[in-house]
């Protein structure tokens, strides 16, 4: 196994370190340092809401397609609003009634009613804790209803001064704009923890060739 990412950082700090069956680069996503119809199968978490726009949505596509064999697949887990989004208030009262199992599954919800009528679905990450403070000014009140601690809750501020932006597509438009660059692109399900639903996998493959 070849684990990519472009921070030198990132893989010093978290990967456990390199072994006869694994091992990790500095690259590019959006051209997998791989030779062309190389890899059997390629595995990603997230990787379609961090890279923004569906312009680098197509590039990450395409990367992955070249680097794909013949019959090989990919599989990207989703972070998707759902086709008809959440109304702010409603998210509030589901999670100040307990229907939110985790602070990390809020932060999603919140992100993805604070996206509006954005081009391709995308929001600055500061915009996603602007938001969350607007519908949620009382993190006190929120801990005390949800049992979940301040130190958890206040995770979000690492979104204070960042200048990423993430994008939370539903799965249909994904769906064709992968279909460009595959020949099958389906969806499977990931489990029924909090928000799987709007976490499916992203089955691509054969590439188009």
């Amino acid at each position: 196994m070849t684990a990519v990412d472009e921070s030198s950082d990132m893989i010093a700090g978290i990967w456990p370190g390199d072994t006869d069956t694994r091992k990790a680069v500095q690259g590019d996503w959006f051209d997998l340092p791989f030779a062309d119809a190389s890899v059997e199968a390629l595995i990603g978490d997230g990787c379609l809401s961090v890279i923004g726009a569906a312009g680098l949505r197509r590039t990450l596509f395409a990367s992955i397609a070249r680097a794909l064999k013949s019959d090989g697949r990919a599989g990207i887990r989703l972070y998707a609003s759902p086709a008809t989004p959440d109304d702010p208030k409603d998210v509030r009262a589901l999670a100040l009634s307990g229907g939110v199992s985790t602070f990390h599954e809020l932060r999603w919800r919140v992100a993805m009613t604070a996206i509006g009528d954005a081009p391709d679905y995308t929001i600055p990450v500061k915009a996603i804790l602007e938001h969350f403070e607007r519908v949620f000014p009382d993190r006190e009140e929120l801990s005390a209803r949800t049992g979940w601690e301040l130190p958890v809750i206040g995770t979000i501020d690492v979104y204070r001064n960042s200048s990423a932006v993430y994008s939370f597509a539903p799965a249909a438009v994904l769906i064709e704009e992968a279909e460009v660059f595959f020949k099958a692109v389906r969806l499977a399900s990931t489990g029924s923890y909090g928000l799987a639903e709007r976490c499916p996998l992203l089955v691509l493959g054969p590439p188009n060739r």
